[in-house]
């Protein structure tokens, strides 16, 4: 891209253009993809401009939608602990499917790029979000045969 995208600004217009989304949630979104990296997702693969076309000067580490959602429960856990469906819940993210809306956001303002096989319906209904996260925390334990 020859323009810096100014990352308030970006901001600012998600803010106003999707209200059930809040800064938190697209700052957790962000970390999400550092996590995501770090627990070894991710490919490097050429990326789309803002304007649809195939980035040839650039390749970028790529991590698929489910690789997103799932470190976002990873990341969640380990941040929040029990309560990490109930802040998730709070930054708007109650679904897979939310997860990728707040990512598609950032990817239409240009704070974040995808490839020409990605689409929001990758993150479509991969899992119950809630579900997972509670299962984090479930303990189980049987009575001992004395």
């Amino acid at each position: 891209m020859d323009e810096e995208i100014n990352e308030e600004a970006a901001i600012a217009t998600l803010l106003k253009r999707d209200k059930r989304f809040c800064r938190e949630t697209y700052n957790f979104i962000n970390e999400v993809l550092d996590c995501a990296l770090q627990l070894g997702a991710g490919e490097i693969k050429q990326t789309e401009t803002p304007f649809g076309d195939v980035d040839e000067e650039s390749a970028d580490a790529h991590v698929s939608g489910a690789d997103v959602c799932g470190a976002a429960v990873v990341y969640a856990v380990a941040l929040y602990g029990g309560m990490a469906r109930v802040v998730l819940e709070s930054l708007g993210l109650r679904t897979t499917g939310d997860i990728g809306d707040a990512v598609y956001n950032m990817i239409d303002v240009g704070l974040m790029a995808k490839t020409p096989d990605d689409s929001r319906d990758d993150f479509d209904d991969l899992f119950d979000l809630g579900e997972q996260l509670d299962a984090a925390f479930e303990f189980h334990y049987e009575k001992r045969r004395r």
